[in-house]
């Protein structure tokens, strides 16, 4: 599953496996309800692909996230992305 995501998305954003590994790791255990946490984690992702967020999206990132709305189904979030 990880392979097809790298194939769509990998060579647009010049991120490696491993990064996107660790970055993953590391929100597993991050509480995705602290508003702050769920900012440094947007805040993380921008700067591993190398993209600035902008506000309003940074803020309607974190209401989705802090809220739930983000889905825990690889596949929904592929569709929500493409």
């Amino acid at each position: 599953m990880f392979d097809n995501i790298f194939g769509k998305f990998g060579k647009d954003v010049n991120v490696k496996q491993d990064d996107l590994f660790n970055i993953a790791s590391e929100a597993s255990q991050m509480d995705l309800k602290n508003e702050q946490q769920v900012r440094a984690l947007i805040g993380s992702v921008a700067a591993m692909v190398g993209r600035k967020v902008d506000p309003a999206i940074e803020d309607q990132l974190t209401k989705m996230i802090i809220n739930g709305e983000v889905p825990t189904d690889m596949n929904e979030l592929l569709k929500m992305m493409m």
